[in-house]
């Protein structure tokens, strides 16, 4: 009977050593298992955002892709940043004046105060399809349709024979907008 013990505690012992390293290995072919998904999955993501991206440039090159009209941009008009809200600053376009906390619309006319220009000198060098005398060596300028109001804004602002010049805007009609923060 003696012998009978130490052979059932080493049988005992080999059982769960036996049992214990197929947990071990379940384990580890389960972890395994894992990582071969995750890594699969990691590859489908790449594969699909890659073609998602190949198949947006190339409905983009092929101007399938509608532009986003609400273009916003900043430029410096009338000595003042305003928010422009287009993409080019026509007659119409909005604009808005962070100063001011208001919104305006442009109104398509420039207002000028001539060093030594006359009326006369204007309509030669610049496209303009009428033209208003406000008071002495002011006017009211009227860009030809074809003209974009911001480059013809700052051909008049770089000469050094206009003192003055003011793009129009009227605020009269337009609140801001309340932002919820």
């Amino acid at each position: 009977m003696n012998m009978k013990k130490p052979i059932i505690l080493i049988s005992s012992i080999c059982l769960l050593m036996a049992c214990n390293s197929e947990v071990e290995s379940s384990q580890s072919n389960n972890k395994k298992e894992i990582k071969e998904e995750q890594q699969t999955v990691q590859a489908q993501r790449e594969t699909t955002s890659i073609s998602e991206l190949a198949n947006k440039k190339e409905k983009f090159l092929a101007n399938e892709v509608p532009l986003n009209k609400e273009v916003k941009k900043s430029l410096l008009i009338n000595d003042e940043k305003l928010i422009v809200h287009g993409a080019s600053l026509i007659k119409g376009t909005k604009v808005y004046s962070p100063s001011i906390r208001q919104v305006g619309v442009v109104k398509g006319s420039v207002v000028v105060v001539t060093k030594q220009l006359n009326a006369e000198q204007l309509k030669v060098n610049y496209k303009i399809n009428s033209m208003k005398k406000l008071a002495e060596n002011t006017f009211e300028l009227l860009p030809d349709g074809s003209v974009e109001l911001y480059p013809f804004y700052l051909k008049l602002k770089g000469s050094e024979l206009i003192e003055r010049v003011e793009l129009s805007i009227d605020y009269s009609g337009y609140r801001p907008k309340i932002e919820n923060k």
